[in-house]
């Protein structure tokens, strides 16, 4: 795995497009929002990227280096700038573009391969798309579509993207209300309560949503026996089961997906984020063999421009062939329980989920230890739905000492 030293020497020689961190923000606020840097700013993690290595930001500005615990939702799975993901999209930038959606392209049907391999051969379509909300609202259409039903449970704490059909599997009530978006027959239930699950899936649920952990709820580990109870629920009321792997897939679980460790197989899988490495966009929706057939049947079942561009399959194939190595894969394991231990006896509790974890404190909430930690120099979220966790997500290609380091500042700073 690629070392590097706690502060890099990396140096971004590009100028800021604004002199000062307040210009910036006031550029920024004035015609894409505010919304964001309120938060950051009350979060102490108003931070501006600027020279970026491995594991860790620094601060246009300031010149800070931060550890990145947050991943950005798992976008940076493989650290920033991983060389084998920047010269594979830089050599193919001389001669490649996006591509036409309409042609066949090698590069798509490439990355769409490794994929298919990635799940054992089990799921054997392939959708690309330009996010996971896009990967999540075809998810949700081929169900109805396939099913003929319009009823879908997911569950509460989740998140699943920004359409219509996402926000309504969200939980995010203020929002649809905001949107005048309403589907009665979208339902939730709590996580890991199968009895819930199985009232909830009746006769006309086209499938069940689930966020493989969710993140806003600050991780939660899925309960032995979890999957599998929601995998023969909707084989007894034929239903299908999504898994929205967006943040605990590629990797992160030790395993490529982390539903290969529960003993079942989806129906149908969504990813994005780290499929493009942190580089350029891309995201897919893998299908099992009976909802693809029905799927593709359609003269366009789905049609996006950016969603499978040339270039982003191109990253997506060199994020496959290093997250399927052995080496990966070993290093990713040690870190995990490298994690395990040195987080044991805190003084704040620890929802493990491979190296995507909820860290959860009796005596700070979420925005203080996000603040502390930042302070610290480690870069962290609150997550949404629970006020005293935050979501501590370190990149899978850190080596024995640099996880070290993480682990000193953390118990340093929270306990």
């Amino acid at each position: 795995m690629k070392s590097h030293t706690q502060t890099p020497t990396t140096i971004c020689t590009l100028p800021t497009p604004f002199p000062t961190a307040r210009v910036t923000e006031l550029a920024f606020d004035q015609i894409i929002g505010p919304s964001m840097g309120k938060l950051m700013q009350a979060l102490g993690t108003n931070i501006h990227y600027g020279a970026r290595s491995g594991a860790q930001v620094q601060d246009s500005f300031s010149g800070k280096w931060y550890w990145d615990c947050h991943r950005n939702g798992s976008l940076y799975n493989l650290g920033h700038r991983h060389p084998v993901i920047v010269n594979a999209v830089s050599g193919a930038l001389s001669q490649l573009e996006v591509g036409n959606l309409f042609l066949s392209s090698g590069y798509k049907a490439l990355a769409a391969q490794k994929l298919v391999a990635s799940t054992d051969h089990g799921l054997t379509g392939v959708v690309f798309a330009a996010s996971g909300t896009e990967a999540n609202d075809c998810a949700i259409r081929a169900a109805r579509g396939f099913t003929q039903r319009r009823k879908l449970v997911s569950v509460n704490g989740c998140y699943h993207g920004m359409s219509a059909f996402t926000m309504a599997a969200g939980d995010d009530p203020a929002s649809c209300e905001r949107y005048m978006i309403d589907f009665p027959e979208f339902v939730k239930v709590p996580f890991n309560d199968i009895d819930a699950m199985r009232a909830a899936v009746d006769d006309e649920t086209a499938c069940v949503l689930l966020e493989a952990s969710p993140a806003q709820l600050g991780f939660p580990e899925p309960a032995p026996g979890y999957f599998a109870a929601i995998r023969q629920i909707c084989d007894d009321k034929g239903a299908l089961f999504i898994l929205d792997e967006v943040q605990t897939g590629l990797g992160s679980s030790g395993s490529f997906w982390l539903w290969q460790e529960q003993g079942i197989m989806p129906d149908m899988l969504t990813s994005a984020k780290g499929l493009g490495g942190g580089i350029i966009a891309n995201a897919a929706l893998l299908m099992a063999p009976a909802v693809k057939d029905w799927f593709i049947a359609a003269d366009f079942p789905n049609v996006s421009t950016f969603g499978g561009s040339e270039l982003g399959c191109v990253a997506t194939s060199a994020v496959c062939d290093l997250t399927s190595s052995a080496d990966f894969t070993n290093n990713v394991r040690r870190l995990i329980e490298q994690f395990r231990e040195g987080f044991a006896n805190a003084q704040f509790k620890v929802n493990q989920v491979g190296l995507c974890m909820g860290l959860l404190s009796d005596s700070m909430d979420s925005f203080t230890m996000t603040r502390k930690l930042a302070d610290a120099g480690v870069l962290t979220l609150p997550a949404h739905y629970q006020p005293n966790a935050i979501e501590f997500r370190p990149v899978l290609i850190l080596d024995e000492h640099e996880a070290e380091i993480i682990i000193s500042k953390v118990r340093n700073t929270i306990g």
